[in-house]
């Protein structure tokens, strides 16, 4: 019998409690919500596949040792459709103990039916052992961005985080940032666009189009799609979820932007998509609307196009957690290398509310 077997709801409970102990405050009991939101990802997916299951490893006496979420993912490559797969949450009861679960529950993922596996966000412990197993780094798609719009406003919200009284300051940081604004230059002329809240369809279709140009990229359905955006909505923490289109000034779409924000908090990123020719336009438009909501920055995960774009407007790039991609079709390989894929965001972890949510 073997002791790696597919996640059922009978391991819900000690899957839950093995991610407050790995990820969150050990000390405190399971956070109200994390049972269900697991159950949502992992057993209640609406394309749940059955050849792609999440997967547990047992201890000898059977109880839950280790734990790596799959989230099913259709995509499309030039024209036809292909099975992707984006692994969460891998996690292990005492490491040190089992050194060499973590290595066979991701190999046991990556010997699975997909065409094509994404991980992102990884850190740094879960890299070398994807390495290991042909793993590949996408290098423009392992870094994160922040562009600062309020300075004075980020670093209080960046305090408040950890000192809630600190939001006494709000007035005056907002006032400095104000003073501030009167000793910045103009910005450069832009592209002339705009933009307006897209619903579901509109950007269902704007995904597809092949004016987008990307060789690779998600082909959800319309009811996946929703359940996604809602799953991701749930997070509190990070504000309201904003869905916008944005046209250039014929009225044609070149492209579109999805992030949660809050007047003084940081701005996340969920996806961005573009035309090749209008990243930049398309970042504009991103960086003004979360300033009218009053966000301090905007905070997002890179891509290819993306990069000469926010490089030019004053962004600045990091590495805290990066990507891997694995697969047996070099063709895949290569669209991602060439820059060529839609990648990221929301097709790959960082919307699951129990990725995003705040450690508690």
């Amino acid at each position: 019998m073997t002791d790696i077997v597919a996640f059922d709801a009978a391991h819900v409970p000690a899957v839950a409690a093995l991610f407050q102990k790995t990820f969150r405050n050990r000390n405190r009991p399971v956070v109200p919500g994390l049972s269900a939101d697991l159950t949502e990802l992992f057993l209640d997916h609406p394309e749940r596949d059955a050849e792609m299951p999440s997967r547990v490893w047992l201890k000898p006496d059977g109880r839950v040792g280790g734990f790596i979420g799959v989230a099913p993912l259709r995509m499309a490559f030039r024209g036809r459709t292909i099975r992707a797969a984006v692994p969460s949450s891998l996690m292990v009861d005492e490491p040190e103990r089992h050194p060499l679960v973590g290595a066979r529950l991701v190999r046991s993922f990556l010997a699975g039916p997909q065409d094509i596996s994404i991980s992102e966000p990884i850190n740094d412990r879960a890299r070398p052992l994807w390495l290991r197993l042909g793993g590949q780094v996408p290098i423009s798609e392992s870094m994160e961005w922040l562009k600062v719009l309020r300075p004075a406003g980020l670093g209080l919200a960046l305090v408040a985080d950890r000192y809630p009284a600190a939001q006494a300051l709000r007035g005056a940081a907002a006032l400095a940032d104000r003073l501030a604004r009167r000793f910045v230059t103009g910005a450069p002329e832009r592209r002339r666009v705009h933009d307006a809240h897209a619903d579901d369809a509109d950007l269902l279709a704007f995904f597809s189009d092949p004016a987008s140009d990307y060789a690779l990229h998600p082909a959800w359905t319309a009811p996946t799609f929703g359940w996604m955006l809602a799953h991701a909505a749930g997070n509190r923490s990070r504000g309201q979820l904003i869905k916008r289109m944005v046209f250039d000034a014929s009225g044609a779409p070149i492209g579109c932007y999805l992030y949660q924000g809050a007047r003084g908090r940081i701005a996340f990123v969920l996806h961005v998509q573009t035309r090749r020719d209008a990243a930049g336009a398309v970042l504009d438009a991103l960086f003004a609307h979360a300033a009218g909501l009053g966000c301090v920055a905007v905070k997002g995960r890179t891509q290819a196009r993306l990069l000469e774009p926010l490089l030019t407007r004053d962004c600045i790039l990091f590495r805290r957690h990066g990507a891997m991609v694995h697969s047996r079709d070099p063709h895949l390989l290569s669209a991602i290398h060439a820059g060529e894929a839609a990648t990221g965001g929301l097709a790959g972890e960082s919307w699951m509310r129990p990725v995003s949510e705040r450690p508690n």
